[in-house]
């Protein structure tokens, strides 16, 4: 684990970055009016190439999930009123997942999600890889409004036109394989493009996971393999000259002892062309317990 905040815990704080909401649940927003607001989740340069996670957030106001407005449509711009999970630095971030927040269950306007019928879709490089959800049941949303009673992106409570939107199999966690390795920090940003007073996006809780890939040093396993190869072979071969001294050992003795000599068996050299040596690398989990300090690493199976 890399990333973990649980505001349902007293003991626990918002980032710097973001801004507390007390009531009526505690979570963390934006803390200004800038479009996002970005909580850095270090990786200490770990090599790793799946990213999974699950987000638990509420709708406060009236977001507008992925409609576009005047140059929204970058992943370095405000492009959702969500939360975005990407990696790498700002001029260079690369998609992993999008959690958005629709103004509405119910078909008003292309603000709601896109699994309700007129609701935009989102950007090409988001893809599928994102969740909608709405927490105002009805067409009358309230600004500033925090919807307490429904959960985002838990795949419950997807009331009204955008019951589909919980259709997704592995709500409400998310799993991100990559075709190549990756090595840069993750970065979680709260958008919106307008201030607080007319909309946010809170987040309860949230866990992120990478898998870190096996470390192995190739040359230092060459040398491994080259060694016991050597050593492998210098002792079939201690085996096969020990049989032949026996064997000589014998026929001297039968000589002397005036017992007819036949001739010896042959023995065959097993080849070793068959053999392989496996090298085992331990892969492990980066661990971090507290918002963006990372601690020891951590062996951690990962069942989601």
């Amino acid at each position: 684990m890399v990333g973990y905040l649980d505001m349902t815990d007293p003991t626990q704080q918002c980032p710097n970055s973001w801004q507390k909401i007390a009531s009526p649940r505690s979570s963390c927003g934006k803390n200004s009016s800038e479009f996002c607001d970005s909580l850095n989740i270090p990786t200490s340069g770990a090599s790793y190439q799946t990213v999974c996670g699950r987000f638990r957030g509420y709708q406060v106001g009236s977001p507008d999930a992925f409609r576009i407005f005047s140059g929204r449509i970058s992943i370095e711009t405000f492009y959702v009123d969500g939360v975005t999970v990407t990696y790498g630095p700002p001029g260079r971030r690369h998609h992993v997942f999008t959690y958005a927040a629709g103004v509405s269950e119910m078909n008003i306007s292309s603000s709601t999600c896109p699994c309700v019928a007129g609701g935009q879709l989102p950007p090409l490089f988001v893809g599928s890889d994102y969740y909608c959800e709405s927490g105002c049941p009805g067409p009358d949303y309230v600004l500033t409004k925090l919807y307490s009673s429904d959960v985002l992106w838990d795949g419950q409570q997807c009331g009204g036109d955008e019951s589909t939107c919980c259709n997704a199999s592995y709500l409400p966690w998310f799993c991100k394989t990559f075709p190549t390795p990756i090595s840069e920090d993750l970065e979680v940003r709260i958008c919106t493009d307008e201030d607080t007073g007319n909309e946010n996006v809170a987040i309860e809780s949230f866990e992120l996971y990478i898998q870190v890939l096996p470390y192995l040093n190739t040359s230092m396993a060459s040398s491994i393999d080259t060694y016991a190869i050597i050593g492998i072979t210098i002792s079939a071969s201690f085996v096969v000259f020990s049989l032949g001294v026996l064997v000589a050992i014998c026929m001297v003795k039968r000589r002397s002892k005036g017992i007819p000599v036949v001739n010896p068996p042959i023995y065959e050299t097993v080849g070793l062309d068959q053999m392989q040596i496996a090298v085992e690398a331990n892969s492990s989990y980066e661990i971090a317990t507290n918002k963006d300090t990372v601690e020891q690493p951590y062996y951690l199976d990962l069942h989601v």
